[in-house]
């Protein structure tokens, strides 16, 4: 009896019976798609920390793919290209906060380095992490960068980070000169330049600016936690949205049932 007049209940108010629908079917897949995003960070620290006890890879020897370096350690000897390099604004901590100041949003400095025996391939580099002043948002560190042959090593990671850029970015430039952007995209960089560059970017390690830079890796399954909180709270949504639903025609049946 109940049930038929549930029935009739959804024919008479379609629009909330599909709005539920569609309520609770959302938070079904928000909230597996927050398992997801867990499960893939877990995965990729997995990965990460395997990589990270083979031996490092030689930038110079030959010409890595994406597929053959991705995360592992390489190490690389050649020039820095300091005039070419740019500072990604809006950039967190990799620890999520600087444990010195406290401070969680500052710079990353992107430079490109050309590979010594490589017929002058670029390989773009990751120095490391600076602390924003936001009372003067465009002051950096002054660094000094050698114009002699160095070698650096570091993990290769696929990109420099991204943050949602919602426009066309105006021409900026920070203290020492160098650009501010918001994502540093490689084919638009090689295009520029009209260079030959290998295809993702090195987290320098083992630089000697310790106290300008913060070259700590990012902990990539940071945030785990917080992935499952959401997927609870979208499950818990789509409990909710039907309970309120149910008990809502529940209750109108049985006041036309008196």
């Amino acid at each position: 009896m109940i049930l038929a007049r549930m029935v009739q209940d959804i024919k008479k108010r379609p629009i909330a019976f599909f709005a539920m629908v569609f309520l609770v079917i959302l938070g079904i897949e928000l909230g597996l798609w927050q398992l997801r995003r867990a499960d893939y960070k877990i995965r990729l620290s997995q990965d990460i920390e395997e990589k990270s006890t083979l031996p490092f890879l030689n930038a110079n020897a030959k010409d890595w793919s994406i597929d053959q370096a991705l995360y592992h350690r390489l190490q690389a000897s050649g020039y820095w290209i300091a005039k070419e390099g740019i500072w990604l604004e809006n950039r967190t901590h990799p620890l999520g906060k600087d444990p010195k100041t406290g401070i969680t949003t500052g710079f990353n400095l992107l430079m490109p380095f050309r590979l010594e025996g490589q017929d002058n391939k670029i390989l773009w580099v990751n120095r490391g992490w600076a602390p924003r002043n936001f009372n003067e948002l465009n002051v950096v560190p002054q660094l000094t960068t050698s114009s002699e042959k160095v070698m650096i090593e570091g993990v290769v990671f696929p990109d420099g980070g991204k943050t949602l850029q919602l426009s066309h970015q105006t021409e900026n430039h920070a203290s020492d000169g160098l650009k501010i952007k918001e994502n540093l995209k490689l084919d638009e960089e090689q295009q520029v330049h009209q260079w030959a560059q290998l295809p993702f970017v090195l987290r320098q390690t083992n630089s000697k600016m310790s106290e300008a830079l913060d070259q700590t890796l990012p902990t990539v399954n940071m945030g785990v936690n917080t992935h499952y909180g959401y997927a609870f709270q979208w499950f818990a949504l789509a409990v909710m949205t039907f309970l309120f639903w149910a008990i809502t025609a529940y209750r109108k049946i049985s006041q036309s049932l008196r």
